[in-house]
């Protein structure tokens, strides 16, 4: 199964612009044979505090039935990140629709990021629930950017039976190291593809870096660069992630009655 990962940069609060570059960068992953393509956090509405807070209310009506509309068209499964109304509230969301344009399954952000200049938890409301959806065999679990430096929420969708692990991130340059290094160590220590979408550019909360890439489960990865929009693609082989845990069986190994940790 071919996965594409989408890097866009978008603008902040222009929705229709920004979906026209999601459709665009789909019907790219159709063109390669992608069966499923992860686009970053936010990229309908431009991670943006004021443009989440001011359009997050309204934008769900637009961008649902276009992006099923897209899922349609382009015959594959589209993960996107969008701003979701709930009715107590926004929640930061990674929604997946199949290629019937059906949503799979909706999950809201758990570890809302508040630090340094930014608080998630002004805008919107913590998920509560870990997500996992199943696509032609392969199980995959959802994640948002912060989600990535807590490693119990990886394990805890590996335990799931997760064969890929998807991410929609903006995360930002002067972090972006992090980035590559815990996404590599979120695929080698749960022994599970990794694919993680980021921004790019400088519309937004601060500048985004880019380097969205896709990891194998032993940590060979595909990247694309800190600057431009594009689309990378990787194979997800069930055969090669059975492989590597036949040939280091460190799941089996885990002693969980010593890891009493809260």
């Amino acid at each position: 199964m071919k996965i594409g990962v989408a890097q866009l940069a978008g603008i902040p609060g222009n929705i229709t612009g920004n979906l026209d570059t999601v459709r665009r960068l789909a019907r790219q992953g159709a063109d390669h044979g992608c069966r499923l393509v992860l686009f970053p956090e936010m990229a309908d509405l431009g991670y943006d505090f004021d443009a989440m807070a001011t359009h997050g209310p309204r934008s769900w009506t637009l961008v649902e039935p276009f992006l099923a509309d897209t899922a349609r068209e382009c015959g594959l499964a589209l993960a996107c990140g969008v701003c979701l109304a709930d009715p107590a509230g926004l929640a930061n969301a990674l929604v997946v629709w199949g290629p019937d344009g059906r949503i799979l399954d909706r999950y809201r952000k758990t570890h809302l990021f508040r630090a340094t200049e930014s608080d998630e938890s002004r805008i919107f409301l913590p998920g509560d629930r870990l997500v996992d959806f199943d696509l032609d065999g392969i199980r995959f679990g959802l994640s948002i950017c912060y989600d990535l430096r807590f490693p119990e929420l990886f394990r805890a969708l590996t335990l799931r039976s997760c064969h890929a692990l998807l991410m929609a991130a903006a995360w930002p340059t002067r972090r972006i190291a992090h980035w590559r290094t815990l996404a590599e160590a979120r695929a080698v220590e749960n022994q599970c593809y990794f694919f993680g979408a980021n921004r790019v550019g400088n519309a937004g909360a601060f500048p985004f870096g880019g380097h969205s890439l896709c990891v194998d489960p032993w940590g060979q990865k595909v990247m694309a660069d800190d600057r431009s929009e594009s689309l990378i693609t990787m194979d997800l082989e069930p055969d090669l992630l059975q492989a590597v845990r036949a040939a280091i069986p460190a799941l089996d190994h885990r002693r969980p009655d010593l890891y009493h940790v809260s």
